[in-house]
């Protein structure tokens, strides 16, 4: 079990490379650059995680010196946050951001038993890495998803064929031109070969003319940020000085484009304001998370709320967000941006709502060398090395993260790693519009 413990202690890691994604098709491939050091570091001083599947419920449990969470059960217990504001919450509504009404009604709910009732399951792996996704049938079969009264279980699986592992992507079978969705986690997928995603996209259009929006998105143990990607039929760029206010933290591009939402990889990666420093996924995992995101007509927010403060508005369905900025982590102002954004209110189209666990391939997979963790576990000097998929495929035998997340002999005990670290816990998922 050494090398399972010693991976589950996230280290301090800087990192000189940050990536965007796309996908054939309609988006999502990963290239890499090396413009931005991220720091991100947790310290852990015990650290015990178990995954109980075959009971009607499942229990992640972190313990520091100073937090206790027990983080899938029907309720939560904290002693304290680690979470930070975003925003001075003294400062008035508006002085940030544009505002919107608080007339949104409840339009969808995916929870309990009936989780799964309006989703599809989707494929293909358009990131040319060790996912195998499975249909719903297989899905279920596998306990690569579970489905509890109080919430549903998403989860890497056992062994695939062809050095693949088994994992889940689903997409909400309607899509949203303008909503405020809101997603509670207990547990992210975190940790070396993992590269979960929650985001949307837009379908019946070239990718990415409908546009893409990634709410969550990291690989290995990388922090997550937030970015948006256009096309030139609905190009967008941000305007700078209309992301910060009198005040007001800074929204650094984290992709370096100048704000440009333009994608075309592997040059233009998209725009990425976020407030800085990024979180680790890590912590979420001691303290259950909420995450928002509202598109209007004139503008895009993300926040991530901690539970501790997860406004009584929101959980009994009458959100009034003009009241979070505090938590805001990301905000995209289509309008304001003026004539480098001409048609804010098209810059997405009708939006599907996308969880996946992607394994290794273009991103987590590329950048495997990068990450003193991940080296710990399976080393370029044990024989292994960093495949870039796209130009070599045909050494995907000796990917080290590829042998990491196969293991076909055993030799990396992940089979425990992933029952651990590799799974969504989500208690709900909710979107909400406006009426008319």
């Amino acid at each position: 079990m050494a090398m399972v413990l010693r991976s589950a202690l996230v280290a301090a890691v800087a990192f000189t490379a940050a990536a965007t994604e796309a996908e054939s098709g309609w988006g999502r491939r990963r290239t890499l650059r090396s413009t931005t050091t991220v720091t991100s570091t947790t310290t852990t001083t015990t650290s015990t995680s178990t995954t109980t599947s075959t009971t009607t419920s499942t229990t992640t449990t972190t313990t520091t010196t100073t937090t206790t969470a027990t983080a899938t059960t029907s309720s939560t217990t904290e002693t304290t946050s680690s979470a930070s504001d975003s925003f001075d919450p003294w400062l008035p509504p508006g002085q940030c951001t544009e505002l919107s009404g608080n007339d949104y009604k409840l339009s969808w709910l995916a929870r309990g038993y009936g989780f799964l009732d309006a989703w599809n399951f989707l494929l293909w792996d358009a990131n040319n890495g060790a996912s195998e996704y499975l249909n719903r049938e297989h899905a279920l079969a596998e306990k690569v998803v579970e489905v509890f009264d109080t919430h549903t279980i998403l989860r890497v699986g056992g062994r695939g064929a062809n050095l693949k592992r088994k994992t889940v992507k689903i997409e909400t079978q309607k899509s949203w031109k303008y909503f405020l969705a809101a997603m509670r986690f207990t547990h992210v997928p975190f940790g070396c070969g993992l590269w979960p995603a929650v985001w949307t996209r837009a379908t019946g259009v070239p990718w990415p003319e409908g546009g893409e929006l990634d709410i969550l998105e990291w690989a290995n143990d990388l922090p997550s940020q937030t970015s948006l990607h256009v096309g030139e039929s609905n190009r967008c760029q941000l305007d700078k000085d209309a992301t910060v206010g009198a005040g007001c933290p800074a929204m650094p591009d984290m992709n370096h484009m100048d704000y440009d939402c333009v994608t075309d990889y592997p040059d233009r990666l998209g725009c990425a304001p976020n407030t800085f420093p990024l979180q680790s996924p890590a912590e979420w995992n001691m303290h259950p998370v909420t995450f928002v995101v509202e598109r209007t007509a004139d503008f895009i927010k993300i926040w991530r709320i901690p539970d501790y403060a997860l406004p009584v508005d929101l959980t009994d369905d009458w959100p009034q967000p003009q009241q979070w900025d505090r938590w805001l982590v990301s905000y995209y102002p289509l309008r304001r941006s003026g004539p480098k954004c001409p048609d804010a209110e098209n810059v997405m189209g009708p939006q599907h709502l996308i969880f996946n666990i992607a394994l290794c391939g273009d991103w987590s997979g590329k950048i495997w060398d990068r990450s003193p963790t991940c080296t710990a576990l399976n080393s370029p000097a044990d024989g292994c090395r960093s495949v870039d998929p796209l130009k070599d495929k045909e050494s995907m035998a000796h990917d080290c993260c590829t042998q990491f997340v196969y293991d076909g002999n055993s030799t990396f005990e992940s089979d425990e790693f992933f029952r651990q670290h590799g799974y969504f816990n989500v208690s709900w998922v909710k979107v909400f519009e406006r009426p008319g």
